[in-house]
């Protein structure tokens, strides 16, 4: 107010809520522009969230090779509402039924050569057959309108993205370049030069695969000449394969893993996934009002990387497929056990026990995530994978895809360190019809029984410490999914790796961890973890999405009118 004119002055507002993509008729967030654009639009057609799922999942087997593809395999966690019920469809694919727990040695010693580059290393491909019952039981399109997105863009062509084409300078990409002229035929230019961002990609034989598939169904590719195909080139580089192994594939259900945090109700993906995992650290924290400590502080960091600690040094002992081995996942997650765990932590970094770390490389991680809400509150999560960049870099040459190096998720020897720096004992060890742990943890989290957040993550062992922290800066922090997925991210497995932490800590809450004992691991200002989450959510009927920043991610949402509000990298 003047004193002069008793006048009001209005000033231009300091402060307005951020803007944020939102709608009211669906939501997807994915690792690409292709894929979000492809469910989106398979919504606006009158598909559900199941029947988005499925284009979205095809879509990134055709854009996305080096981090999933049909080749591969899938966690999907989803929510019918029709059945009001939340179901988890094991799709990673399994051992061959001939392996054993031997494959990967060679006069006692762990080849690994054989482990992520053989025909040793290929477990049985279950993303198809995945998404085959996802469409039938649960989805209302034809298999040949879903799978019409990725076969167009396998056709016609789609723009490289950034995380595609640096992944090409990777030392374990340039070994599976040296070792197969199929797959430089199939991935580099005809000079043999590398597809940089923004160029023009098709795969003309990924396209012909996939028009079959249209045709004839998701089951060509389980038997007759492709399924030949598949068998042949595993064995030929040294797989153990039979006709069976994919004839009689089918994906399995699992049991959901269900806790609560802060009043939420926590619903994750039960092993081989790390779901169990993931609630046991979240029942830890929940011990502490870290709050209060406000977020990413010294206080609050410290006691998250305690609990990612103690939740890594549990499930490398004591997580497998529990078709094969007796676990004791209820009693990981149960509350009681949180606390006898959480008594174990001080002010100091500790070391928990677990298996041997010493002396490891560093890890990388890929794999694929996507989340979907649609209008009639559907949910799915789904989390993809070859495993390694490109998989195990074997070819199927006649029809363009590259086939997954899961099996190295396996123990190949108790104590030996896979290529993304974990070690597992014998519960984990190689039987025909066994599948892998993984740390695949698609999750949903429910407020007053309704789906409030779908979330995952890819990015190796940092998936479960990615979804941690998004749940955390959701529920703690209040935050959208735009904001929850690009905050500074933090990761430890045990505290001779050391404390990685994202650029916008500050150095003050950096020097304070170090006296508290933890070893940090500074990512540069331009450079970012492999913690790729993706995130939707419902508030009130308002959908959100975001995508993740530290790859070519993409968030959209679908308006009343048909329209769609996108964010994050998009190619055009």
């Amino acid at each position: 107010i003047s004193m002069k004119s008793n006048k009001k002055i209005y000033m231009w507002p300091s402060t307005w809520e951020k803007p944020v993509v939102k709608g009211t008729y669906g939501a997807v967030s994915s690792n690409s522009c292709y894929a979000t654009q492809a469910g989106l639009e398979i919504l606006n057609k009158g598909g559900n969230a199941f029947d988005a799922a499925v284009a979205v999942s095809l879509v990134l087997s055709v854009v996305e090779a080096h981090h999933s593809g049909i080749g591969g395999g899938c966690f999907t966690l989803f929510y019918s509402v029709k059945d009001n019920e939340t179901f988890a469809l094991d799709g990673r694919g399994t051992a061959p039924k001939k392996a054993t727990k031997d494959l990967f040695l060679k006069d006692g010693k762990v080849e690994d050569e054989w482990k992520d580059l053989g025909g040793q290393s290929v477990l049985v491909p279950g993303l198809l057959k995945t998404m085959d019952v996802l469409l039938k039981k649960y989805g209302t399109m034809e298999l040949k309108e879903v799978i019409f997105p990725a076969l167009k863009y396998a056709r016609e062509g789609f723009q490289i993205g950034y995380t595609y084409s640096l992944t090409m300078y990777d030392d374990s990409v340039q070994r599976k370049m040296n070792l197969s002229n199929e797959f430089k035929k199939l991935y580099l230019k005809e000079n043999k030069s590398f597809y940089k961002f923004g160029d023009i990609y098709k795969n003309e034989k990924i396209a012909k695969l996939l028009e079959l598939i249209s045709k004839n169904g998701i089951d060509i590719f389980y038997n007759g000449e492709i399924a030949e195909k598949i068998i042949n080139i595993v064995n030929k580089n040294g797989g153990c394969f039979i006709t069976e192994d994919l004839k009689e594939y089918i994906p399995k259900v699992r049991k959901v893993m269900v806790s609560t945090y802060r009043g939420y109700e926590i619903k994750s993906f039960s092993p081989p996934s790390s779901g169990a995992t993931l609630i046991e650290m979240l029942n830890i924290i929940e011990n502490k009002n870290i709050k209060d400590m406000e977020h990413n502080s010294a206080e609050s960091i410290h006691i998250l990387a305690e609990a990612m600690k103690l939740g890594f040094s549990d499930r490398n002992i004591f997580l497998a497929d529990p078709d094969y081995v007796k676990i004791n996942d209820d009693k990981l997650i149960s509350k009681e056990y949180a606390k006898e765990r959480y008594s174990l932590v001080s002010s100091e970094a500790k070391e928990y026990t677990s298996g041997n770390f010493s002396n490891i490389k560093e890890y990388n991680g890929n794999t694929s995530h996507f989340s979907i809400i649609d209008r009639y509150g559907n949910v799915v999560s789904q989390t993809q994978t070859v495993r390694d960049w490109f998989g195990s870099g074997i070819i199927v040459d006649d029809y363009g895809f590259v086939l997954n190096n899961g099996m190295s998720d396996f123990s190949a020897l108790a104590g030996a360190i896979t290529s993304q720096g974990l070690s597992y004992g014998d519960l984990n060890a190689i039987e025909g019809g066994k599948i892998p742990l993984s740390s695949m943890s698609p999750t949903i989290v429910f407020k007053d029984k309704k789906p409030f957040m779908s979330i995952g993550a890819a990015g190796g062992p940092r998936i479960i410490t990615g979804i941690l922290q998004g749940i955390i800066n959701a529920i703690d922090y209040d935050m959208l999914p735009e904001q929850l997925v690009n905050m500074p991210f933090i990761n430890c497995l045990t505290k001779n790796q050391g404390l990685e932490v994202e650029y916008g800590i500050s150095k003050d809450t950096l020097n304070i961890l170090e006296k508290k004992g933890h070893i940090i691991k500074e990512i540069p200002v331009h450079q970012a973890m492999s913690t790729m989450l993706n995130s939707v959510m419902n508030i009130d009927g308002v959908l959100y999405a975001a995508s993740t920043k530290r790859v070519d991610g993409c968030g959209g949402v679908l308006f009343e009118n048909g329209h769609i509000a996108l964010e994050g990298i998009i190619q055009k």
